[in-house]
């Protein structure tokens, strides 16, 4: 997505960052839970496809905070099983009081899009996990990614315009 607001010259107009929702670990949320790959770069692989279209990829992995869903307008979640862990985790950082009068999960449910609903030219259900696509997975990914950046920067501008 930053790729796509650079392109369109609004780079500084937005606040964007990534983090995952602990790559397959259930307690990644809890406090001195665990986040797979935190602190790493991108898969190379993703890495060297991104490269070879001018996108250079820098961000370190690091799980979703309670921070982050009070932070930012949009939480954009790939597929459902991201989208049923940030609920999860909202939810549960408002029974342990991490955020006290907040309602993290309210909040999260308000904010939380899927990003292939801003996909303009694919059709499909989820931006899926590139991992054991081998190398035409991360093109994929990419192109949909590109597509679906478009269309959420397109709907972003809208909402800007409607509330101005």
């Amino acid at each position: 997505f930053t790729t796509v607001v650079e392109r369109a010259g609004l780079a500084g107009q937005f606040s964007i960052d990534s983090c995952g929702t602990g790559g397959g670990s259930g307690n990644w949320w809890q406090k001195g839970g665990f986040s797979y790959h935190e602190g790493e770069a991108a898969d190379a692989r993703m890495t060297e496809a991104a490269a070879k279209r001018g996108v250079k990829l820098t961000s370190r992995s690091r799980p979703l905070t309670p921070e982050d869903l009070q932070t930012f307008d949009y939480i954009v979640c790939m597929d459902q099983s991201n989208k049923r862990s940030v609920l999860s985790a909202a939810e549960g950082w408002d029974a342990d009081g991490r955020a006290p009068g907040v309602g993290l999960k309210a909040l999260a449910e308000g904010k939380v899009r899927m990003m292939h609903e801003y996909c303009q030219k694919f059709e499909v259900s989820e931006v899926p996990d590139p991992y054991y696509g081998g190398a035409q997975g991360f093109e994929t990914v990419l192109d949909l990614l590109d597509d679906a950046g478009e269309g959420l920067l397109a709907h972003i501008l809208e909402d800007r315009r409607a509330a101005a």
